[in-house]
Protein backbone atom coordinates (compact mmCIF):
# COMPACT_ATOMS: atom_id res chain seq x y z
CA UNK A 1 0.00 0.00 0.00
CA UNK A 2 2.94 2.73 0.77
CA UNK A 3 4.10 2.12 -2.88
CA UNK A 4 1.06 2.96 -4.30
CA UNK A 5 0.61 5.97 -2.28
CA UNK A 6 3.99 7.16 -3.34
CA UNK A 7 3.41 6.12 -7.34
CA UNK A 8 0.08 8.33 -6.76
CA UNK A 9 1.60 11.23 -4.49
CA UNK A 10 4.22 11.19 -7.42
CA UNK A 11 1.78 11.66 -10.53
CA UNK A 12 -0.53 14.10 -8.35
CA UNK A 13 2.91 16.58 -7.80
CA UNK A 14 3.80 16.31 -11.24
CA UNK A 15 0.19 17.81 -12.70
CA UNK A 16 -0.20 19.77 -9.73
CA UNK A 17 -0.44 23.16 -12.71
CA UNK A 18 -3.89 21.83 -12.82
CA UNK A 19 -5.27 21.57 -9.19
CA UNK A 20 -2.98 24.17 -7.31
CA UNK A 21 -4.99 27.22 -8.46
CA UNK A 22 -7.85 25.86 -7.15
CA UNK A 23 -7.11 23.14 -4.58
CA UNK A 24 -9.13 25.53 -1.49
CA UNK A 25 -12.40 25.47 -3.29
CA UNK A 26 -12.16 21.49 -4.46
CA UNK A 27 -10.82 20.74 -0.77
CA UNK A 28 -12.74 23.52 1.43
CA UNK A 29 -15.81 24.51 -0.92
CA UNK A 30 -17.62 27.31 0.39
CA UNK A 31 -17.75 26.29 4.14
CA UNK A 32 -14.83 24.55 4.80
CA UNK A 33 -15.64 21.00 4.89
CA UNK A 34 -13.51 18.60 6.89
CA UNK A 35 -11.39 21.43 7.52
CA UNK A 36 -13.79 23.68 8.87
CA UNK A 37 -15.73 21.15 10.70
CA UNK A 38 -12.03 20.40 12.35
CA UNK A 39 -11.60 24.32 13.39
CA UNK A 40 -15.01 23.76 15.08
CA UNK A 41 -14.13 21.16 17.36
CA UNK A 42 -11.04 22.51 17.96
CA UNK A 43 -13.08 25.87 19.02
CA UNK A 44 -15.51 23.43 21.36
CA UNK A 45 -12.62 21.85 23.19
CA UNK A 46 -10.51 25.59 23.27
CA UNK A 47 -7.40 24.02 21.72
CA UNK A 48 -5.93 25.57 18.74
CA UNK A 49 -2.75 22.74 18.28
CA UNK A 50 -3.51 20.21 15.47
CA UNK A 51 -2.01 17.20 13.51
CA UNK A 52 -3.02 16.17 10.13
CA UNK A 53 -2.09 12.87 10.83
CA UNK A 54 -3.03 12.13 6.68
CA UNK A 55 -1.45 14.77 5.08
CA UNK A 56 -0.46 13.59 1.67
CA UNK A 57 0.73 16.53 -0.39
CA UNK A 58 -0.37 18.93 2.48
CA UNK A 59 -3.38 20.30 0.83
CA UNK A 60 -5.85 20.54 4.24
CA UNK A 61 -3.03 21.13 6.14
CA UNK A 62 -2.84 24.55 4.66
CA UNK A 63 -6.70 25.01 4.63
CA UNK A 64 -6.29 24.80 8.05
CA UNK A 65 -3.71 26.78 8.88
CA UNK A 66 -5.24 29.66 6.58
CA UNK A 67 -8.32 28.81 9.14
CA UNK A 68 -5.98 30.26 11.97
CA UNK A 69 -5.32 26.40 13.17
CA UNK A 70 -1.78 25.80 14.66
CA UNK A 71 -1.19 22.83 12.36
CA UNK A 72 1.59 20.36 11.68
CA UNK A 73 1.48 17.60 8.75
CA UNK A 74 2.82 13.71 8.78
CA UNK A 75 2.60 10.98 6.32
CA UNK A 76 3.71 8.14 6.19
CA UNK A 77 5.33 8.63 2.70
CA UNK A 78 8.58 10.66 2.57
CA UNK A 79 7.63 11.91 -1.32
CA UNK A 80 4.80 13.41 -0.28
CA UNK A 81 5.95 15.16 3.08
CA UNK A 82 9.09 16.43 1.20
CA UNK A 83 6.23 18.09 -1.48
CA UNK A 84 3.77 19.16 0.80
CA UNK A 85 6.78 21.00 2.70
CA UNK A 86 7.55 22.68 -0.77
CA UNK A 87 3.88 23.67 -1.25
CA UNK A 88 3.48 25.37 1.64
CA UNK A 89 6.65 27.70 1.03
CA UNK A 90 4.94 28.08 -2.21
CA UNK A 91 2.04 29.38 -0.62
CA UNK A 92 3.89 31.60 1.90
CA UNK A 93 2.98 28.94 4.98
CA UNK A 94 6.24 27.86 7.32
CA UNK A 95 4.43 24.48 8.57
CA UNK A 96 6.00 22.06 10.18
CA UNK A 97 5.76 18.24 8.40
CA UNK A 98 7.52 15.26 9.29
CA UNK A 99 7.00 11.42 8.36
CA UNK A 100 5.84 8.91 10.24
CA UNK A 101 3.61 6.14 10.62
CA UNK A 102 0.62 6.50 12.80
CA UNK A 103 1.98 3.71 14.97
CA UNK A 104 5.40 5.46 15.24
CA UNK A 105 4.04 8.79 16.47
CA UNK A 106 5.25 9.14 19.53
CA UNK A 107 8.94 8.25 18.57
CA UNK A 108 9.18 10.40 15.64
CA UNK A 109 7.68 13.59 17.44
CA UNK A 110 7.35 15.44 20.94
CA UNK A 111 4.70 17.59 19.84
CA UNK A 112 1.15 16.85 21.96
CA UNK A 113 -1.66 18.21 20.01
CA UNK A 114 -5.10 19.12 21.58
CA UNK A 115 -6.62 17.11 18.06
CA UNK A 116 -5.57 15.03 15.07
CA UNK A 117 -7.08 14.83 12.05
CA UNK A 118 -7.32 11.48 9.78
CA UNK A 119 -9.14 10.63 6.75
CA UNK A 120 -8.14 7.18 6.46
CA UNK A 121 -8.30 5.93 9.26
CA UNK A 122 -11.04 3.70 7.88
CA UNK A 123 -9.23 1.99 5.44
CA UNK A 124 -6.92 -0.09 7.94
CA UNK A 125 -7.50 -3.74 7.40
CA UNK A 126 -6.08 -5.51 10.60
CA UNK A 127 -7.30 -5.46 14.04
CA UNK A 128 -3.63 -5.67 14.69
CA UNK A 129 -2.91 -2.28 13.00
CA UNK A 130 -5.58 -0.75 13.97
CA UNK A 131 -4.47 -0.85 17.62
CA UNK A 132 -0.96 0.11 17.47
CA UNK A 133 -2.42 3.14 14.90
CA UNK A 134 -4.61 3.94 17.85
CA UNK A 135 -1.74 4.03 20.61
CA UNK A 136 0.37 5.92 18.27
CA UNK A 137 -2.74 8.40 18.61
CA UNK A 138 -3.20 8.07 22.35
CA UNK A 139 0.63 8.74 22.75
CA UNK A 140 0.31 12.02 20.96
CA UNK A 141 -2.21 13.66 22.19
CA UNK A 142 -2.99 15.99 25.04
CA UNK A 143 -5.04 14.85 28.09
CA UNK A 144 -8.86 15.77 26.31
CA UNK A 145 -7.85 15.87 22.89
CA UNK A 146 -9.60 14.39 20.53
CA UNK A 147 -9.22 12.00 17.44
CA UNK A 148 -11.58 13.38 14.54
CA UNK A 149 -11.86 10.51 11.57
CA UNK A 150 -14.46 9.06 9.26
CA UNK A 151 -15.87 5.83 9.34
CA UNK A 152 -18.95 4.20 10.36
CA UNK A 153 -21.18 6.54 12.44
CA UNK A 154 -22.72 5.95 15.76
CA UNK A 155 -25.98 4.28 15.23
CA UNK A 156 -25.05 2.38 11.96
CA UNK A 157 -25.89 -1.30 11.94
CA UNK A 158 -23.19 -3.59 12.80
CA UNK A 159 -24.94 -6.04 10.31
CA UNK A 160 -22.66 -7.45 7.17
CA UNK A 161 -25.01 -7.32 4.88
CA UNK A 162 -26.32 -3.49 6.03
CA UNK A 163 -22.37 -2.88 5.53
CA UNK A 164 -22.50 -4.44 2.32
CA UNK A 165 -25.71 -2.87 0.75
CA UNK A 166 -23.73 0.61 2.08
CA UNK A 167 -21.13 -0.48 -0.05
CA UNK A 168 -23.05 -1.13 -3.15
CA UNK A 169 -24.51 1.87 -2.70
CA UNK A 170 -21.33 3.56 -2.50
CA UNK A 171 -20.18 1.47 -5.48
CA UNK A 172 -23.01 2.73 -7.48
CA UNK A 173 -22.54 6.42 -6.59
CA UNK A 174 -19.49 6.25 -9.06
CA UNK A 175 -18.59 5.50 -12.51
CA UNK A 176 -16.73 2.03 -12.77
CA UNK A 177 -14.02 3.77 -15.46
CA UNK A 178 -12.78 7.22 -15.64
CA UNK A 179 -10.14 9.38 -16.62
CA UNK A 180 -9.19 11.50 -14.49
CA UNK A 181 -6.99 13.86 -16.08
CA UNK A 182 -4.11 14.56 -18.21
CA UNK A 183 -1.35 16.98 -18.23
CA UNK A 184 2.01 17.55 -20.22
CA UNK A 185 5.14 19.08 -19.09
CA UNK A 186 8.89 18.84 -20.06
CA UNK A 187 8.48 16.07 -23.00
CA UNK A 188 6.50 14.02 -20.81
CA UNK A 189 2.63 13.22 -20.87
CA UNK A 190 0.66 11.36 -18.14
CA UNK A 191 -3.19 10.52 -19.01
CA UNK A 192 -4.77 9.11 -15.16
CA UNK A 193 -7.28 6.51 -15.87
CA UNK A 194 -9.50 4.82 -12.77
CA UNK A 195 -11.06 1.43 -12.71
CA UNK A 196 -12.71 0.31 -9.77
CA UNK A 197 -13.55 -3.05 -9.25
CA UNK A 198 -15.92 -4.23 -6.02
CA UNK A 199 -15.26 -7.19 -3.51
CA UNK A 200 -16.76 -8.47 -0.85
CA UNK A 201 -16.73 -5.35 2.05
CA UNK A 202 -14.43 -3.29 0.17
CA UNK A 203 -13.85 -1.28 -3.30
CA UNK A 204 -10.11 -0.78 -5.29
CA UNK A 205 -9.66 1.81 -7.10
CA UNK A 206 -6.96 0.86 -9.56
CA UNK A 207 -5.23 4.22 -10.61
CA UNK A 208 -3.54 3.56 -14.24
CA UNK A 209 -1.08 6.28 -14.67
CA UNK A 210 0.05 5.96 -19.04
CA UNK A 211 3.08 7.31 -19.24
CA UNK A 212 4.27 8.90 -22.82
CA UNK A 213 7.62 10.23 -23.19
CA UNK A 214 10.70 10.09 -25.84
CA UNK A 215 8.10 8.38 -28.26
CA UNK A 216 7.47 4.80 -25.61
CA UNK A 217 4.89 4.63 -23.39
CA UNK A 218 4.61 2.86 -20.42
CA UNK A 219 2.08 2.10 -17.52
CA UNK A 220 2.45 2.41 -14.18
CA UNK A 221 -0.40 0.82 -11.51
CA UNK A 222 -1.36 2.22 -7.97
CA UNK A 223 -4.29 0.22 -6.02
CA UNK A 224 -5.94 1.94 -2.83
CA UNK A 225 -8.39 -0.13 -1.11
CA UNK A 226 -11.64 1.79 0.36
CA UNK A 227 -12.92 -1.51 2.57
CA UNK A 228 -15.84 -1.49 4.69
CA UNK A 229 -14.55 -3.50 7.49
CA UNK A 230 -15.21 -1.55 10.33
CA UNK A 231 -18.59 -1.31 11.94
CA UNK A 232 -19.49 0.88 14.78
CA UNK A 233 -19.71 -1.65 17.14
CA UNK A 234 -15.95 -2.99 15.76
CA UNK A 235 -15.15 0.75 16.17
CA UNK A 236 -16.35 1.26 19.90
CA UNK A 237 -14.55 -2.16 20.79
CA UNK A 238 -11.19 -1.36 19.42
CA UNK A 239 -10.91 2.15 20.82
CA UNK A 240 -11.44 1.27 24.24
CA UNK A 241 -9.38 -1.65 24.14
CA UNK A 242 -6.54 1.04 23.59
CA UNK A 243 -7.91 3.01 26.12
CA UNK A 244 -10.03 6.24 24.71
CA UNK A 245 -12.49 7.58 26.94
CA UNK A 246 -15.75 7.65 24.75
CA UNK A 247 -16.36 7.81 21.14
CA UNK A 248 -19.03 9.41 19.38
CA UNK A 249 -20.56 10.86 16.11
CA UNK A 250 -21.16 14.65 15.40
CA UNK A 251 -23.12 16.04 12.30
CA UNK A 252 -22.19 19.23 10.35
CA UNK A 253 -25.05 20.62 8.28
CA UNK A 254 -23.88 22.02 5.41
CA UNK A 255 -20.86 20.90 5.31
CA UNK A 256 -20.63 18.15 3.86
CA UNK A 257 -20.00 18.10 -0.54
CA UNK A 258 -22.84 19.89 -2.50
CA UNK A 259 -23.60 21.32 0.94
CA UNK A 260 -25.13 17.62 2.25
CA UNK A 261 -24.22 17.49 6.04
CA UNK A 262 -20.90 15.76 7.22
CA UNK A 263 -20.62 13.27 9.94
CA UNK A 264 -17.51 12.68 11.25
CA UNK A 265 -16.38 10.35 14.65
CA UNK A 266 -14.55 12.44 17.34
CA UNK A 267 -12.83 9.71 19.43
CA UNK A 268 -12.21 11.53 23.16
CA UNK A 269 -9.31 11.01 25.64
Amino acid sequence: MEEAWETSYRWEWFHRAQWQPSFREAKAGKWGRSCGALKKILDDLGGRFALDSSCGLGLKTIILREMGVEVVGCDGCGFAVEKARELARLEGHAIEYFVSRWAELPDQTHLRFDGIFNDALSWIVTREEFEASLRGFLGVLKPGGVLVFMGAEKGSSSDPESRRAFLESFWRSRPRFSIDWSYEEGGTRCTSVQAREKGDLFVDAHHLFLIEENGEQRLETATIREPAYWSWAALEDVFAQVGFARLDTRQFPGMGRGGTTLSLNIAAT
